[in-house]
């Protein structure tokens, strides 16, 4: 191998480190993004199970009334509150 041989070889396995970097450093990016976005859908999904909770909840309590216009009114009041507070959650992250 020629010494010009040996330097045009060096120059491409420099090239080539610099696109090996670059592809690096683009997943560790797309990594972070990814992580972040896995975060907030688990603190979504927290606040969904929190909501279904509550709603599983009215739905026993409404099953021990036995006024139908009582228990209607009963599940009124939660479906509302339910809705004030989704709401809320989504002026806060937005």
């Amino acid at each position: 191998m020629t010494v010009s041989e040996i330097i045009r070889r060096n120059e491409e396995l420099e090239l080539q480190y610099a696109k090996a970097i670059d592809t690096i450093t683009k997943l560790q990016n797309k990594i972070a993004r990814l992580e972040r976005e896995n975060q907030q859908l688990k603190e979504e999904n927290k606040k969904l199970r929190k909501l279904n909770n509550i709603l599983y909840r009215a739905m026993e309590i409404a099953l021990q009334i036995h006024n139908a216009e009582a228990q209607y009114r009963h599940l009124s009041l939660v479906l509302q509150k339910i809705r004030e507070i989704t709401i809320l959650s989504t002026k806060d992250s937005g």
